[in-house]
This record gives structure tokens, C-alpha cells and sequence, in this order.
């Protein structure tokens, strides 16, 4: 029996001292910081992934919808100091096989979830498992992939992580009332059900809001009818992302699991022109590196979810619990090319002009295009630790 225990006792130290290692060989490359470079095995607009045959929300299908200049499909992202292989969806799948991967927070965390379940169906069509379509949309979503995968990916809208009433669940409220005490229940309730967690949320924040914390009005945001308390929505944010870990470093069972948060993915709507021109975001390639700084909110942003994603893997219970930093907001500044703009419907003005005033996206992405690299990025994090 001591003899035992003295075996479990060194293979316990044993896997502990490989996560490490696992750990510091992830932490050698900072893959948000690089360049985008042409690639030319994508070179001419290749898709990595036909998005007319699978579950993405139609604005996203920018192949379809004839989006010109297929150049938004043919840059590769390349890392400052080593190089970011593609996700091989046959692979993927087997690295996650019998997992569960849901991504968490605003439709942001959807447009992700989405491309990544039209890649893998590359490899392995899935079903439907769950499908709720309410007045906002796709607020939950389950996809399956069959035997021998057994992977389910899901998504759960909750752009506050927090509980929320107003615009974001009904289109003709103007401001939000957000309970900053109040983890929403969809996703926490199927918490220890989840291996790979991914967290994105933030472009929400902005927007007009009344705030509670534990029963009590502590203060607004945007709201100068309220003699209230301003409160700045960066430390509001910080302080979600910061509950939000909490609550999963704290509920989370005795399984391995492997928490990512998505740092702000940036906005490219052309401050010169109106939201609904059709220059909003017209423009056909990426940036440069040094051409363009990201923005001082964004940056703000960013490094609000760097800091509680350290404080929180300071303060986990267990190595098998992982927290780690999806650092997409440098290369996504750098993507004005690659949103869907004015081209949201399918075959989009059939061929012709668009006319001067359209409406715009220009804050989610084209899929396939630049989000694909979210998904790169993802890959190599499962792979470090073994998830």
C-alpha cells in the first residue's frame, strides 16, 4: 500500500512538473504580436472552407453573399517570433475528441464558434443537437459531431457575462440595466460539463447602462438624465471578467479544464463616413505593421482581460484548471479588409454597384476570413495543455 502511494505520489509530481513545461513552451510565442503576409497557398482567394453548406449567420458569408476582391482570404497571420501552423480539421477533432467546447459571451464569441464549426464540417458533418432562434437569435446553439468524435461545440449569447435587461434582449430598449452580481444561468448552469471554455465579450460595455450590485443601484453609465454615479465601463468590464473567473475557478469539478478569454476584437467602421456608407470599411487589404495604433478603449480593454487572466491562474485551485489570454486585438486592427461591409445578403446587388447608402458590418467577420486565425490561435492553446 506505501509502495503505492509513493508511485501515485511521483506520477502526481510527474504530471505536474509536464504541465508546467507544457506551459512555459507555450508561453515562447506570442502570437498576437506579427505581421499579415500573403500566403500563397490561400493566394488568389482560396477558401479554406465553403460557408454555403453550413451553419453561419448569413452576414458572414461573404464568399456568397460576392463579396469582390477575394484578397481577404489569402492573408496569413505571422507571429513575431515563430510561425502559426492552420487548423487541419480531421486533426482538431481527434485532439478534442470527446470534449465539450463552448464559447461564451456576445456574438462575437458566436462568429467564432460558427467558423469553427463550418471548418470542421470539412471533416466530419455534425447535427443540430439544440437549437433555440429567439427574437435576438442563436442565443443557444449546439452542434455534434458524431462517433468516433463525440464533439460538441456550443454557443451562449450573454454579451455581459453578467445578467442583463434592455437592448440586448429587446431592440426597442436604448440602454441596459446590467446586475453585476448575477453570473448569467444558461452557461454557468452547464459549467461542469465543459472542457475548453471560451470567453468573449466587450463591445457591449460601451453602450448606455444602469448598474446593480448586490439589490442596490451603484451606479450608470451614459445616462446624464440620472443623477447617478458615472461609472467607466472599462472598470465595470474588468470587474465581470473578473467575477466570471471567480466563479469558475471556484465551481469547476475535479475534471481538466482549459478557460480562454478573448481579448476586444476592434471595430473598422471609417469615422469619415457614416455607418451606412458604402465606404464604411471598403477598404481591400490589411494594415501595415506601424500603419495603424490600437485605439486607447481597445487597449484599455485588452489589458483589462491580460491582467485578471494572470490574477486568476495566480489563484487557481489545480493545475489541471488552465486560464489563458486569446490575444486577438493587434492582428484584428490590423483586418479592416475583412468584415463583411455592405455585402450582408446573399449575391448582394448581383454583381453590380453598391449603391451610397447600405447598411454595414464592420465589426464581425467574414468566415472564412481573419476569425479562422482565432481558431489557429485556439488549436496550439489545446494542444499545450493536453485538453
Amino acid at each position: 500500500m506505501a509502495a503505492a502511494a509513493a508511485g501515485a505520489a511521483v506520477d502526481q509530481r510527474r504530471s505536474s512538473l509536464s504541465k508546467k513545461l507544457i506551459t512555459s513552451v507555450w508561453k515562447q510565442c506570442d502570437y498576437g504580436d506579427g505581421k499579415w503576409v500573403w500566403d500563397d497557398e490561400h493566394g488568389g482567394g482560396r477558401a479554406r472552407y465553403d460557408s454555403e453548406k453550413c451553419d453561419v449567420k448569413m452576414a458572414s458569408k461573404c464568399v456568397v453573399n460576392g463579396k469582390p476582391d477575394g484578397g481577404y482570404l489569402s492573408w496569413r497571420w505571422q507571429p513575431a517570433g515563430c510561425r502559426l501552423s492552420a487548423l487541419e480539421p480531421a486533426a482538431f477533432l481527434r485532439l478534442v475528441r470527446g470534449k465539450r467546447l463552448a464559447f461564451v459571451g456576445d456574438s462575437m464569441a458566436r462568429n467564432q464558434a460558427e467558423a469553427l464549426v463550418c471548418h470542421l464540417a470539412t471533416a466530419a458533418r455534425p447535427g443540430t443537437a439544440h437549437r433555440n432562434e429567439e427574437r435576438v437569435g442563436r442565443k443557444f446553439w449546439r452542434w455534434a459531431f458524431p462517433a468516433p468524435h463525440d464533439v460538441n461545440i456550443s454557443t451562449y449569447w450573454s454579451p455581459f457575462l453578467v445578467r442583463s435587461e434592455g437592448n440586448s434582449e429587446d431592440f426597442a430598449m436604448t440602454h441596459e440595466v446590467v446586475f453585476l452580481d448575477a453570473l448569467t444561468e444558461p452557461w454557468t448552469a452547464d459549467l461542469d460539463a465543459m472542457d475548453v471554455i471560451v470567453i468573449s465579450a466587450g463591445h457591449w460595455f460601451p453602450r448606455k447602462a444602469i448598474y446593480y450590485d448586490g439589490g442596490e443601484m451603484v451606479g450608470v453609465h451614459n445616462r446624464l438624465d440620472m443623477n447617478r454615479t458615472e461609472m467607466n465601463f472599462v472598470s465595470v468590464y474588468r470587474k465581470v471578467i473578473r467575477r466570471t473567473l471567480e466563479h469558475v475557478n471556484a465551481m469547476s469539478g475535479a475534471a481538466d479544464k482549459l478557460v480562454v478569454v478573448s481579448t476586444i476584437s476592434p471595430a473598422h467602421f471609417d469615422t469619415r463616413y457614416s455607418w451606412n456608407h458604402r465606404d464604411a470599411c471598403s477598404r481591400p487589404r490589411p494594415y501595415d505593421d506601424g500603419e495603424v495604433e490600437v485605439g486607447s478603449t481597445d487597449a484599455e480593454l485588452r489589458k483589462a482581460v491580460i491582467e485578471e487572466v494572470a490574477a486568476a491562474a495566480a489563484r487557481r485551485r489545480r493545475w489541471g484548471l488552465r486560464f489563458e489570454v486569446l490575444d486577438v486585438t493587434r492582428l484584428a486592427a490590423m483586418r479592416p479588409d475583412g468584415h463583411p461591409g455592405t455585402y450582408l445578403y446573399k449575391h448582394a446587388y448581383g454583381g453590380g454597384p453598391v449603391p451610397e447608402t447600405a447598411p454595414n458590418d464592420c465589426l464581425h467577420w467574414c468566415a472564412p476570413g481573419p476569425v479562422d486565425t482565432f481558431n489557429d490561435i485556439l488549436m496550439q492553446m489545446i494542444v499545450a495543455g493536453g485538453v
